[in-house]
């Protein structure tokens, strides 16, 4: 019998795991938060230049044409990308390393099949898609747009699924490199290349496109080297443990999670864009156009949100297969403050100068302005929260993400049909706050009462409260003072950046900033201590 560890061992074993924990969070974050920033920062510029180079009319066609291909991949997935996220980190810290190659066969090969059956599908029924979403003056373009897009369906779904993988063995550098700066850095340059060629709308297709090959490729390769690597892996002592579950085969542990996740994602991913084919079909493509370009910029605020997600959801994971509650809640609420401090001021920053930032994309987007306050108002809420998704599904509940999705996505096409004839898109933006709210909302309830996962609420309210003091209440007064235009915008930003960062720094040591940089800088301190203890 193994004799129970002195006090002080222990604590010095949990504090070693707590450094640990936010090493890696903080190393997986920053490669996340640098690759977010790039691909939301590619994101944007793409918005406009295919704003610039199509007018709201076309630009309103091609968005569409995305969402349907965005929606159609995720569900050709089949959920394989999360639940190689989950199912590989579980493998490896239960020690069963050398079930990874047959696993990666079990979750490809199903996609592969959906994936052909997908892009002949939408290859062949473009026309009549076309004739559901939009309008008869520019059916033709989207029955072109929809032929040069369908072909690629498939390769979107396995290359989402094969970087699951790498991120489930823990390369989130590859995943970042991949998914957040190869795919979306090289479509506003190809853009732009048609746009100076004058190509219209297919060259516009064929550029956001092409891309995908590239990164499919590149996801394979890495995947492919990653996968003999990690089979010889055997853990460290202290982190792998026995599954304290009956042993069930990888490839039936994989699809009873990714069964309900694959559908969860496809109601997940109508949830953030189905509300475009909608406008575009009960008001026109124009205004579907206006929409989009306020969606895009509720996108790009995620940010924050991506690299904190592609940092945790490994540990997380590896946590919970471990019962380690206290220690995922602890990880969670870090990342959550973190979120928060960084996201909040970005949405608040939309709410306030919508007009000014949509006027970017063009005279025709202002009309677009109350459908991104509304929209922003929402993710502030949202992202309150955290990575709670995340954290539901690295506990092994698809089934509960489903129903939650399920529910959002029925309320918000109802709110929809009721609320866009009336009030246009704002209509539609506040259909799609309702149905966020309430998915986010039952999450966090899971999260907290089923997984019993705690959230430092009080230190969240702090960050978000500074927020609100700098970026939202100083953009009112100076935009009811003074107006919209560039130099208010640029004293506000100044002001508001200004009082944001010496506040924060005031208040780093209860926000967790000390702690957090602490146990980054003393890496090579608490590594040499472990050594130390070791060896006596």
């Amino acid at each position: 019998m193994t004799a129970a560890l002195p006090q002080t061992e222990q604590k010095s074993g949990d504090g070693r795991r707590h450094g640990r924990d936010l090493r890696e969070f903080a190393r997986g974050g920053a490669i996340g938060l640098i690759s977010s920033i790039v691909a939301a920062a590619s994101g944007f510029l793409l918005t406009v230049v295919v704003a610039r180079t199509l007018g709201a009319a076309e630009a309103g066609v091609f968005f569409v044409v995305v969402a349907l291909f965005t929606i159609v991949a995720e569900i050709a997935e089949l959920g394989a990308d999360t639940g190689l996220v989950r199912t590989t980190a579980r493998l490896r810290v239960l020690g069963r390393g050398d079930e990874l190659r047959r696993l990666m066969a079990v979750a490809h090969l199903p996609v592969v099949v959906v994936g052909v059956l997908c892009s002949a599908g939408a290859y062949l029924a473009a026309p009549w898609i076309a004739d559901r979403f939009i309008d008869p003056a520019h059916a033709d373009t989207a029955v072109t747009l929809l032929r040069i897009a369908a072909p690629f369906l498939g390769l979107m779904a396995l290359t989402r699924v094969a970087l699951g993988g790498t991120r489930g063995l823990g390369s989130v550098t590859a995943y970042s490199l991949i998914n957040n700066v190869l795919l979306p850095g090289a479509r506003p340059i190809l853009v732009g290349l048609v746009f100076v060629l004058g190509m219209g709308a297919a060259g516009v297709m064929v550029a956001w496109t092409a891309p995908v090959a590239a990164s499919f490729i590149a996801a394979v390769l890495v995947l492919w080297r990653m996968v003999p690597r990690a089979e010889r892996e055997r853990g460290q002592e202290d982190e792998t443990v026995a599954d304290p579950a009956p042993q069930k085969s990888a490839g039936r542990e994989f699809w009873a999670f990714s069964g309900p996740r694959g559908v969860a994602a496809a109601v997940e991913i109508a949830l953030v864009w189905a509300n475009v084919p909608l406008v575009a079909m009960l008001v026109s493509s124009e205004e579907a156009g206006v929409y989009a370009t306020a969606n895009r910029f509720v996108s790009t605020g995620t940010l924050v949100l991506q690299a904190a997600r592609i940092a945790i959801a490994p540990q997380v994971a590896a946590m919970l297969a471990r019962d380690e509650r206290g220690r995922a809640g602890h990880l969670n609420s870090l990342a959550t403050r973190w979120v928060v401090l960084a996201s909040w001021p970005i949405y608040l920053v939309l709410a306030c100068f919508g007009p000014f930032l949509l006027a970017l994309f063009g005279e025709g987007f202002t009309g677009g302005a109350v459908a991104l306050a509304v929209l922003s108002g929402s993710m502030l809420l949202a992202l309150s929260a955290g990575n709670v998704q995340t954290v539901l599904l690295m506990g092994g509940k698809s089934s509960w993400s489903l129903a939650n999705k399920s529910v959002a996505l029925t309320v918000n096409i109802v709110l929809t049909f009721v609320l866009v004839p009336p009030f246009g898109i704002a209509g539609a933006a506040a259909a799609w706050a309702v149905a966020m709210l309430i998915d986010t909302v039952a999450a966090a309830l899971q999260v907290r009462y089923l997984l019993g996962l705690r959230l430092d609420v009080r230190r969240v309210a702090v960050t978000g409260l500074w927020a609100l003091v700098w970026f939202g209440l100083t953009g009112v007064v100076l935009r009811a003072l003074f107006g919209a235009s560039a130099l208010v915008f640029a004293v506000y930003t100044v002001v508001a950046c200004a009082g944001y960062a010496a506040t924060l720094w005031r208040l780093r040591h209860s926000l967790g900033g000390a702690e957090f940089l602490g146990a980054v800088r003393n890496r090579g301190a608490g590594e040499k201590s472990a050594r130390q203890g070791e060896s006596a």
